[in-house]
């Protein structure tokens, strides 16, 4: 009761009434990669403790990155999106609603094998954490024919544009203004933890709304980016 109290408040986007956000449970987990599948492309995004993907070893040789992945961000469509918590906690208490990685992470890897095509933003941020996810990596990306990157499109797109960030161009392109993730935490967590999307509580709706529409908007993004570019030469014309 304390912790929601001192919550920010977040008024929800007036754009989200029209999407379904979901957090996703252990029951629910392959309905949703399975919709993903079904929809042939599907919008991609993780939360994570920080922004430090550098990788090290540990001493048997396991790879890992500074920062753990928190959650994954998943869109089948412009307007469906699904959040799954695999690690949020807050001293030392884990939140009950992270589903087990050792579900998560083979369904995530039957999903990354199919031939469904998995929409990123800036995925090398991304790509780090998942190839060196601890529990079970989903690859090195490195089949070009299995993913996009709507920050490398609208770069294609105009090599001198300076702003390339998913929450420019959605409220540009999409007209969906996105919450920041400064919106989540109140000042006095910022400054004892930083902003570590881990201590958040995955089942307030604001975290959900946030995590929900990086997947639904670049995906979004997609949809607008990749006919402009995608088989296009550098003058725009069909290639």
């Amino acid at each position: 009761m304390f912790e929601a109290i001192n919550r920010p408040r977040i008024e929800k986007k007036p754009w989200m009434n029209d999407v379904h956000m979901e957090l996703v449970t252990a029951d629910t987990l392959d309905r949703v990669v399975d919709e993903c599948i079904a929809a042939g492309t599907y919008g991609f995004d993780i939360e994570t403790e920080g922004l430090d993907n550098r990788v090290f070893k540990s001493e048997d040789g396991t790879p890992y990155t500074v920062h753990k992945i928190v959650g994954y961000c998943l869109a089948s469509s412009e307007t469906r999106g699904f959040y799954i918590p695999v690690r949020h906690a807050k001293d030392g208490e884990f939140s009950e609603a992270n589903v087990p990685l050792r579900l998560v992470i083979p369904a995530l890897q039957r999903l990354v094998a199919s031939p469904a095509k998995a929409i990123f933003h800036n995925g090398k941020f991304d790509h780090e954490f998942l190839q060196h996810e601890v529990h079970g990596g989903l690859g090195e990306c490195d089949n070009p024919d299995a993913w996009e990157d709507t920050f490398v499109l609208a770069y294609m797109r105009n090599t001198r544009e300076r702003n390339k960030g998913l929450k420019f161009l959605s409220k540009r392109e999409l007209d969906r203004e996105m919450i920041e993730l400064d919106d989540l935490f109140n000042k006095d967590e910022i400054k004892a933890h930083g902003k570590n999307f881990a201590r958040l509580d995955p089942t307030w709706e604001p975290v959900v709304w946030y995590a929900t529409s990086d997947a639904v908007c670049t995906l979004a993004l997609y949809k607008v980016l990749g006919p402009q570019v995608v088989g296009k030469d550098a003058n725009g014309r069909p290639v």
